[in-house]
């Protein structure tokens, strides 16, 4: 893309040929009525001689005294002549030799031309006269000072307008451009010399009216980082505050072993252990989940079915731990997105079920496709989410007051970042029974052309 100096300097061309042109056809225009004035003012001389031309006995002549004939030639600039013979080619006054000696048809209108006269060039006007049933040919010319006069007089006022022109483009170009384009560059300036942990907002006031819409941008930009920082810097606290105890007492556990651990000391390194791994596992699960945008680029179809049964046998030893009636409804669904994020959804809803439903309880999974959509849904009668507390379940390490179970409040947040990566919808619901939870998720489905190229 070219600079924005190069595009203001195209924008500015166009003006300026325009301009150019214009002053080009005015300077055009303002000849032809100057040389249309001129040649008015010969013509009413013209006219001016016929009016004195008088039919005599034998012949035509001119009511002119010599002071006349004076005054008719008098002119501070030029000089002129004039011609007047009869139809049968007899001089009746003035300049006999006056050029041209073609006469010009009766009927016609007065003609103009140019030509030279004892070495000058001269511009004149022939016309065609009746008085008395005779006819006669007037014809008057003039030297073209007046005209050439005016027209440099023109020419150097276009030329000027012209100089003008171009200094105010130079101007424009060399300091306009350069002037304008400093905000922007200060701008520039101001966010170079940031480090890398600055980002505070950029004073929409502090910048011309044309950059605010700019600044506004950059400053929601600027928050969404600074809100991501802040974010992962809250992650980060709240990770390691949370592995800090487990692997305290996994350290404490494995100091007591000894040579001969006892069982119920072995059972207490199993569980610190599960309960670490368990916990490092959500934290790379959740740290995938944020990077999931970034992962459906290269999204392909996977049909969650075959997806639910791998994970079905391990659902069921749960569920028999605790005597839940474990029900699993799945159609072949697909959706365009990573395998892995997704198991990891559907294996944290059903381990949150699964975790609260309560002993003789009951878990249900749907897994569907309809209209354009996979939705997936899953059921428990445990005691459910508070309606005040259902938009504060999605925050990191965020448990509901009184929660029972070990775990630390990343299953939903996990979960929510799958669900946002896939562009797709998540609910939580009360059952139609009226207790326990209901969590819908809707997924786009995977459009039929793409897993052809699949399967290509």
């Amino acid at each position: 893309m070219p600079s924005l100096r190069r595009r203001l300097l195209r924008a500015l061309l166009l003006p300026v040929v325009i301009t150019l042109m214009g002053g080009v056809l005015a300077h055009r225009t303002a000849i032809d009525v100057i040389g249309a004035a001129y040649d008015a003012s010969l013509l009413n001389l013209a006219d001016g001689v016929a009016e004195r031309i008088r039919a005599g006995e034998s012949r035509l002549q001119m009511d002119m005294a010599d002071g006349g004939v004076a005054l008719l030639r008098s002119d501070t600039v030029d000089t002129i002549f004039y011609r007047v013979r009869d139809d049968d080619g007899n001089l009746v006054a003035g300049d006999g030799d006056l050029p041209p000696p073609d006469a010009i048809s009766v009927d016609a209108p007065p003609g103009y031309f140019d030509t030279d006269y004892h070495g000058k060039a001269i511009r004149g006007v022939r016309l065609h006269r009746m008085i008395d049933d005779r006819g006669f040919y007037v014809t008057v010319a003039e030297t073209l000072g007046k005209r050439q006069a005016a027209l440099e007089r023109l020419l150097l006022g276009f030329v000027a307008a012209i100089a003008g022109l171009v200094v105010a483009v130079v101007a424009i170009v060399r300091i306009a451009i350069p002037s304008g384009l400093s905000p922007l560059a200060n701008l520039s300036a101001r966010l170079a010399a940031r480090d890398g942990e600055d980002l505070s907002l950029i004073d929409p006031a502090s910048v011309p009216l044309e950059l605010r819409t700019l600044v506004e941008a950059l400053n929601t930009v600027l928050g969404r980082m600074a809100s991501a920082q802040a974010l992962q810097r809250s992650f980060l606290q709240n990770a390691a505050h949370q592995l800090r105890t487990p692997l305290a007492n996994l350290q404490i556990q494995v100091e007591l072993l000894g040579t001969s651990p006892a069982a119920d000391q072995l059972e207490h390194v199993t569980r610190a252990t599960v309960r670490v791994t368990r916990l490092a596992n959500q934290l790379l699960a959740l740290a995938r989940a944020e990077a999931g945008e970034h992962l459906m680029v290269d999204a392909t179809p996977i049909d969650l079915a075959p997806l639910i049964d791998d994970m079905l046998d391990d659902w069921l030893i749960q569920a028999d731990r605790k005597q839940i009636d474990l029900g699993v409804h799945r159609q072949s669904a697909r959706v365009a997105g990573d395998g892995t994020l997704l198991r990891e959804l559907v294996a944290n809803l059903m381990d949150n079920a699964l975790k609260y439903a309560p002993v003789d309880g009951w878990v249900s999974l749907h897994c569907t496709a309809h209209a354009g959509e996979v939705l997936l849904t899953v059921e428990d009668d445990g005691p459910g989410i508070a309606l005040q507390e259902r938009t504060r379940v999605f925050n990191r390490f965020y448990r509901t007051p009184g929660s029972a179970g070990s775990g630390v409040g990343l299953g939903l947040a996990i979960v929510q970042e799958i669900v946002r990566a896939h562009r797709g919808r998540i609910e939580l619901e009360t059952p139609s029974v009226g207790t326990g939870l209901r969590v819908r998720v809707s997924l786009p489905e995977a459009q039929p052309g793409l897993a052809a190229a699949e399967r290509l």
